[in-house]
């Protein structure tokens, strides 16, 4: 058996590349195994890419690689039984505060490549027709039998076991770990189509009808569409096949436009099921995406909220196994992300259930859908919430125990374990420059906020503060001082955006979100936070 590494990736999809490339650049030693000989074919994955998930791309370097591929929705409409619809345009958010506004199609396929490519240079290969036969774990690591295509075995050990293996988990069935939900009793096809209806490209329709459910979301393509049925029956045969006469049909039935299927690229049939982990981390294994959580298509989360289950993780792992902060930090991960998962699969069951739902009562609620939803979309306070759930901007971690607010939280801008949002500042030399690319990459980030009207004494004491706090595990950018090396916020956006009054020192996570807030700057308690975070004496775990 080689030497121990420091984590072993089970699953090759876009959770376990998030999790294989985030550990590697951060210093540690991975390899990341899928059972499959080659990439599983794309039509019927994951397509939709939030917000949230395009700003750690943006992190990592490759956003701009993954717009190339990209269809940017226009807009989120619901049809009418007489073919006219509702539009709510999903292009802006600036109440959120984000340098990349809108939600996204891109293939998985597409998704994947553009992950998998960061791994050789981090030294990292994603090994394929490679399984998890078995492991064992003690207080030390993991043992893994790892088994290949031939049949031969090999012993791998490792600090960590991290299963990011799917909805099957073998990681999750080894720990014993529950996985508590069901199944959907409901007829479920796809196709991705090339279809000639005057419905417009690059925007999502939805159809509620009392034959069922129809859902088409733009795919990268002249007049692509990855078109969803949901129809409240019971299934024929599992797996199926669908012919394009049978999809027609269904189609015609809920989508109330005309239309003509040019090219059927891909058809096929399918279950959903809505299932929670019971626990998301067994001693030294962790599970993250499907192999956590899976739930119905609404509203394109579930790619996405595997992404941030690693991104999550991830640093977390790299700080306790170098020794920058205390064992406990991992406990967090699961007191974070399982109550997302959870949030989640119950609002996408509700939502599932009303849409979709059996009987006369579900037949009727579709029918009066379309008009309901048409007046809710023109409430602007259900345009906010619609879009803060799709883009994920919204997702947060109070109560979380890294989450620490010292004096009064702010009427408005992020509290402890909200999002940290984007704004611009300006340097000395006047250059505009977003505070996303202020806060550091890999690390912690300390905005000190100096006031919009702070005098020279003010601004002077931030810039000591800032020479006492900063170091290697910790970044500090002064905000409103620009001659004592910080950077000036002449239009007060930045301190509008944190929602900070006089003074405030605002602790940034690798993660994006916030850690410690203390309004106005205390300092004693500050270093008191700072402390129990950071810490060389804690030891690897």
């Amino acid at each position: 058996m080689a030497g121990a590494l420091d984590a072993l990736v089970v699953g090759g999809g876009p959770t376990g590349l998030t999790m294989a490339g985030e550990l590697a650049r951060r210093g540690l030693t991975v390899r990341i195994v899928d059972r499959a000989q080659e990439a599983p074919p794309d039509h019927s994955r994951a397509l939709a890419v939030q917000t949230r998930t395009m700003e750690i791309f943006r992190r990592m370097g490759i956003v701009d690689a993954a717009l190339e591929r990209a269809v940017r929705v226009g807009g989120l409409n619901v049809l009418l039984s007489n073919g006219r619809r509702a539009r709510l345009p999903i292009f802006d958010f600036p109440e959120l505060s984000t340098p990349i506004p809108g939600i996204f199609t891109i293939q998985q396929f597409d998704t994947e490549r553009l992950l998998a490519s960061r791994l050789p240079g981090l030294g990292v290969t994603l090994e394929r027709g490679v399984e998890l036969a078995s492991y064992t774990q003690d207080s030390a690591g993991v043992t893994c039998a790892l088994r290949r295509a031939d049949g031969s075995i090999e012993e791998v050990r490792a600090r960590w076991l991290l299963g990011c293996d799917g909805a099957r988990s073998p990681v999750r069935k080894g720990a014993d770990i529950a996985f508590e939900g069901d199944t959907y009793d409901d007829h479920c096809m796809l196709g991705d189509l090339i279809v000639d209806w005057p419905l417009p490209d690059g925007d999502i329709y939805i159809s509620p009808s009392r034959r069922g459910v129809a859902a088409a979301f733009p795919v990268p393509g002249s007049h692509r569409f990855r078109v969803i049925l949901i129809r409240p029956e019971a299934s024929p045969t599992h797996g199926a096949p669908v012919s394009l006469e049978e999809f027609e049909a269904a189609m015609r039935e809920m989508i109330p436009v005309p239309f003509t299927v040019e090219r059927a690229i891909v058809l096929s049939r399918y279950r959903l099921h809505h299932r929670v982990a019971t626990r998301l981390r067994k001693g030294r294994v962790f599970l993250a995406g499907d192999a956590a959580h899976i739930h119905s298509p609404a509203g394109g989360q579930g790619m996405n909220t595997g992404i941030q289950d690693a991104y999550n993780l991830a640093w977390k792992l790299a700080a306790v196994a170098q020794g920058r902060m205390p064992p406990w930090l991992l406990d967090t991960y699961e007191a974070e992300r399982l109550p997302v998962a959870r949030r989640l699969v119950d609002f996408t069951d509700r939502l599932f259930g009303l849409m979709a739902g059996h009987g006369a009562v579900g037949r009727t609620l579709r029918a009066v859908a379309p008009r309901l939803m048409t007046r809710a979309l023109g409430i602007s306070a259900v345009q906010r919430r619609i879009l803060g759930f799709l883009s994920q901007l919204k997702i947060r971690y109070r109560k979380s125990p890294l989450s620490v607010q010292i004096g009064d939280p702010p009427e408005r801008g992020p509290r402890a374990g909200d999002r940290a949002p984007d704004a611009v500042v300006r340097s000395a030399a006047g250059e505009q420059v977003h505070l996303f690319d202020l806060m550091r990459d890999a690390g912690f980030t300390l905005l000190l906020f100096t006031g919009a009207h702070a005098d020279g004494g003010g601004r002077e004491r931030a810039r000591k503060l800032a020479a006492q706090l900063g170091g290697p595990d910790l970044e500090v950018v002064i905000i409103g001082a620009p001659e004592a090396g910080g950077y000036a916020d002449p239009d007060g956006h930045a301190h509008a955006a944190y929602g900070v009054a006089s003074s405030a020192a605002v602790l940034v996570r690798p993660d994006g979100h916030v850690g410690v807030r203390s309004d106005p700057i205390d300092e004693g308690e500050l270093r008191r936070a700072l402390d129990r975070l950071f810490t060389r004496a804690a030891g690897a775990a």
